[in-house]
């Protein structure tokens, strides 16, 4: 699929990012680059085109140059299909969807992006184009050639992102899922209908966390997914007594959840569990609506292999009743 993608990207630049939100769906493993060894000579040389592809990121030009390239209409219209809105887009609201479309661009192809990848690969570009004095004399006027509309940096940049992102964007796209919240255990912080942009959790890399919110695959023959919080790491050790949760025999501060019913007989693990000491490569993690969620007290500790991501950001948002969006949660971080 992604060889199709990225025939397709070389054939119209201008949508280049589109794939990046509407297809490619599912969790992918993601490229590495492997740095090849340099003699010290090499590395000095190079050490420009790695200042000027520095410069380019830094000030979010690169970025903007691949965001003019999206077509927020095909977004706007793909949501309007796959939310069955009550009534088209007006004008104004468009406005509001190219905007929270960049926002969610930022997050997926740079704020995710593996350490440095957009220098590194925009470094080679410049060696494979550059002299190495051309290079330095760009690095020395930056900031008077950033402000011509026809520099001859501007016009780099928009060659690397026309001939070059498509064979990135499978590297870039593994590091994060789209993922649309349709249950109740994690309100008020996700509501159903909420789409949200997850950080893919790749082998080897950082450890989910006690706070994070996370998308999992529960390991049945159904593999349903499910999104709640981190509330025990391995080694903690849980309890539960009349609804308030205890790690390592401290009680959690918890002002993300909502209890909709009173705590009840002692032997309901809704309300009293444990304790239980979370087993290595496990997590324990609940839903912030605890009387709707159906999560480690009742399922067990989860292993690290059945987590898939973490939730990131919401950049759409849809009453399911109404089929109105709600345009004050776009953009909004998960925390």
């Amino acid at each position: 699929m992604l060889s199709c993608v990225s025939r397709a990207l070389r054939r119209s630049s201008n949508h280049v990012v589109i794939c990046l939100l509407v297809t490619c769906g599912g969790f992918l493993v993601g490229c590495s680059t492997v740095p090849v060894a340099r003699s010290d000579g090499d590395s000095e040389r190079l050490a420009v085109f790695h200042r000027l592809a520095g410069l380019e990121v830094a000030s979010d030009r690169l970025y903007q140059s691949i965001a003019d390239h999206a077509d927020v209409a095909g977004f706007s219209h793909q949501l309007e299909v796959e939310s069955d809105l009550r009534s088209p887009f007006t004008p104004s609201e468009m406005e509001r969807i190219a905007q929270s479309f960049v926002r969610s661009l930022k997050v997926m192809l740079f704020d995710l992006a593996p350490e440095q990848f957009w220098e590194h690969h925009l470094a080679q570009y410049y060696v494979s184009t550059l002299p190495v004095l051309e290079a330095q004399r760009l690095v020395d006027r930056y900031d008077s050639e950033i402000l011509s509309p026809t520099s001859r940096v501007q016009e780099l940049r928009w060659n690397f992102v026309t001939d070059r992102l498509p064979d990135l964007l499978p590297a870039v796209r593994a590091r994060s899922h789209r993922f649309q919240v349709s249950h109740e255990a994690m309100v008020s912080v996700l509501l159903p209908g909420d789409h949200v942009i997850a950080r893919t959790f790749a082998p080897h890399a950082a450890e989910p966390q006690r706070g994070d919110v996370v998308v999992y695959r529960y390991p049945d023959e159904k593999g349903t997914l499910f999104l709640h919080r981190v509330i025990g790491v391995p080694g903690d050790r849980i309890e539960v007594r009349d609804q308030v949760v205890s790690v390592n025999d401290e009680a959690l501060s918890e002002p993300y959840v909502q209890h909709t019913d009173r705590a009840n007989m002692a032997g309901n693990v809704r309300d009293n569990l444990g304790p239980v000491t979370v087993p290595p490569d496990n997590y324990f993690l609940l839903g912030d609506n605890r009387e709707e969620s159906l999560d480690s007290r009742f399922l067990g500790p989860i292993s690290k292999e059945h987590i898939l991501g973490q939730a990131m950001l919401i950049y759409w948002s849809v009453d399911p009743r109404s089929k109105t969006p709600r345009w004050d949660r776009l953009n909004q971080p998960v925390q």
